[in-house]
């Protein structure tokens, strides 16, 4: 598993999985802090994307990731206030970063569950996937795992973790994963959090 952060679970969590440990920096776009990774999981090694897939505009959670070459099972363990509800948003880009040119294909995990499994079409897709996790009034932590399903070496560029009031989005059992969301009453082409 994981490494067990020493810290009470915060209402918003936002990781940059690949930055140095006790790093981190305030987004310009969306203002939000992120923070290094390095106090949730215990393996891994951090790599940048190709400087081929970095564009001027691209954020900073998506120049870097932390891979898992060693293992089958590698997670992120968050401490977590039991029988709350919060959205998990993982985001991947694989860029390259490993100068194979081979985006691999692997399997994300929720508390044992599989959630998603994660592919790309090519080196510069972006892989945004979220869910709505019901947290089991018997557990007190909530574990995030990549899988290695033998079509490449798992990674991930962000993680992020924001509780939610327990009245909305009810559900008698299990978690809600994200289908697809769509703006119609934008008249802009702008990114809305």
């Amino acid at each position: 598993m994981g490494l067990i952060s020493n810290t009470k679970f915060s209402d918003f969590i936002s990781i940059d999985c690949g930055i140095s440990e006790g790093s981190y920096y305030k987004d310009k776009e969306t203002t939000i802090y992120y923070t290094s990774d390095a106090g949730y999981t215990d393996a891994g090694t951090n790599y940048n994307i190709s400087s081929a897939y970095y564009k001027s505009g691209t954020p900073m959670q998506l120049s870097n990731l932390r891979s898992f070459p060693q293992g089958i099972r590698n997670c992120y363990t968050f401490p977590q206030d039991k029988g709350n509800k919060c959205l998990i948003r993982a985001t991947f880009m694989y860029g390259n970063y490993d100068s194979k040119n081979q985006p691999p294909q692997f399997a994300l995990y929720l508390d044992g569950d599989q959630w998603h499994t994660v592919r790309f079409d090519d080196a510069s897709d972006v892989v945004r996937v979220e869910i709505i996790h019901n947290v089991p009034a018997t557990t007190a932590y909530i574990h995030v795992c990549l899988v290695d399903t033998g079509h490449g070496t798992p990674f991930i560029s962000a993680l992020e973790l924001r509780r939610l009031d327990t009245s909305i989005y009810k559900t008698n059992s299990g978690s809600l994963k994200l289908f697809t969301r769509v703006d119609v009453g934008s008249t802009t082409n702008e990114t809305v959090r």
